[in-house]
């Protein structure tokens, strides 16, 4: 049941961070954001993953398939090969064979933010915007049921997403990005909650021309 936790990284760096300018245009700077980070053209990205948890811990393999505006197809293995998890999230629809639960799943936002993708959920309010004195800036988001999703950037670039609950800290996604690519080469998620840590390691990453429609309904 952990697995169906995937996708979704550590704490926060210290610095003091402080309103934006007045005037500041929020709104730009997540738009800039989404441009930046959406995907651009097909491609198949191949790593390793490690889940720890009070009790456990395991290391397998896993397939990204993410093709453009919003798809990625998911597939976990164990190290003799066996298929451990498979999932599907188009937008902010998460799919999963029949049978699978997905009460324990992050939202759609924090999924899309462990692979670098900046795309907050439908329906979430700009609440706003912080100057974090390092060079990087947080967005804050915030919904109906109280919790709070909160994003920092730098350059337009996602570094870190989280989501709080009255102020506390449940869920977080970190990356580490290539300095030359920029692209991501290490995500590491947390819930706090369940005492779940997930992290993904990138082995290989290959553009192609397109994916079967099929993939996109997993176990239908």
């Amino acid at each position: 049941m952990l697995l169906t936790i995937l996708l979704a990284g550590c704490g926060g760096s210290g610095a003091v961070s402080h309103p934006m300018p007045p005037g500041t245009d929020l709104d730009s700077l997540a738009q800039n954001a989404l441009l930046a980070t959406m995907p651009g053209s097909p491609v198949q990205i191949t790593f390793e993953f490690r889940l720890r948890e009070a009790d456990l811990r395991f290391a397998g393999q896993g397939v990204a398939r993410v093709e453009p505006p919003y798809k990625v197809r998911i597939d976990l293995f164990s190290g003799q090969g066996e298929t451990l998890f498979k999932a599907a999230l188009v937008g902010s629809d998460l799919r999963v064979p029949p049978g699978v639960p997905l009460d324990l799943a992050p939202p759609p936002a924090l999924l899309w933010a462990a692979l670098g993708v900046f795309r907050p959920d439908a329906g979430l309010q700009m609440a706003e915007g912080r100057d974090r004195g390092d060079g990087t800036i947080a967005l804050a988001y915030e919904g109906d049921n109280g919790q709070d999703l909160r994003f920092r950037l730098a350059n337009d670039l996602l570094l870190r997403a989280e989501i709080r609950e009255d102020g506390h800290l449940i869920e977080e996604v970190d990356l580490e990005l290539d300095e030359s690519s920029q692209r991501v080469v290490e995500t590491v998620y947390r819930n706090r909650a369940l005492f779940v840590e997930l992290t993904f390691t990138l082995k290989s990453e290959e553009n192609v021309e397109s994916f079967p429609p099929d993939i996109w309904y997993p176990g239908w």
